[in-house]
């Protein structure tokens, strides 16, 4: 196995702001880490209240549905089973996402988060393009809070990367160099074989309502972050090392 891949063994820890995050950025790799006999665990942060009946938010109306709760319910089911065709145990904590909870407690969030990942091995941190609002308020606090006794890894996000070319000429949005004050390594692919790729995209269709709330066609996502990985040799990690070299942005020269 090659050097930069040795973290992945053991018990790791997929940080999924939502209920799809995880899925779309690295089901092949957890994919991988599964069939090779690692324990992944997707920790979903803002898995919403299956019971709240709360009016739906933009997005979750956008996805079909009438409340938070159903939202909610729904979501985990497309979660459960995509974790299932991945060889993922699924993890939802009962926290709001932005479009109902736009002001958030850092302390309680953490105070959720840190015993469950204090258990892994290995934890894996969404780390660019950090466009969504969950993502970039989330990925601070980890990095921040998290002491590291063994390794924590930035993941590439999807489909924002895949998104991310048509805002290449905007460099404001790559967030990861401030977020990491030059405490990261370089990026790597990770090389998932056949059986991982289409694991992914298996995974990937059982979020139906996320692909209809995509305002694309269903299928084109998929396959768009299919290329987008193939392009680039995999999907896309870097190891955070204090007082080591920042990752440099990734921008496509297309």
């Amino acid at each position: 196995m090659r050097p930069e891949l040795e973290p992945l063994r053991g018990r790791l820890a997929v940080l999924s702001p939502h209920l799809d995050d995880a899925a779309f950025s690295l089901g092949a790799t957890i994919a991988k880490c599964s069939r090779a006999g690692a324990r992944v665990t997707v920790v979903t942060v803002f898995a919403g209240d299956p019971i709240s009946s709360r009016p739906a938010g933009d997005w979750d109306r956008r996805a079909g549905f009438r409340s938070a709760g159903e939202a909610a319910r729904a979501r985990r089911e497309e979660d459960r089973r995509a974790c299932d065709l991945l060889g993922a145990v699924p993890l939802w904590l009962e926290l709001e996402d932005e479009q109902y909870a736009r002001d958030r407690d850092a302390d309680s969030v953490w105070g959720v988060l840190e015993p469950i990942l204090a258990e892994a091995d290995a934890v894996l941190v969404p780390g660019f393009p950090l466009l969504n609002a969950d993502h970039a308020w989330l990925a601070p606090l980890v990095l921040d809070r998290l002491p590291s006794p063994g390794r924590i890894g930035l993941y590439v996000e999807q489909p924002y990367a895949t998104w991310y070319r048509r805002d290449r000429a905007r460099p404001e949005l790559m967030q990861t160099p401030e977020l990491l004050g030059g405490a990261a390594a370089s990026w790597f692919p990770v090389r998932p074989g056949l059986h991982g790729r289409l694991a992914k995209q298996r995974a990937l269709r059982a979020y139906r309502s996320q692909l209809a709330a995509m305002a694309r066609p269903r299928q084109r996502v998929p396959l768009a972050v299919a290329l987008y990985e193939a392009r680039r040799g995999g999907e896309t990690l870097a190891w955070v090392d204090p007082g080591g070299p920042r990752p440099e942005p990734i921008i496509d020269a297309e």
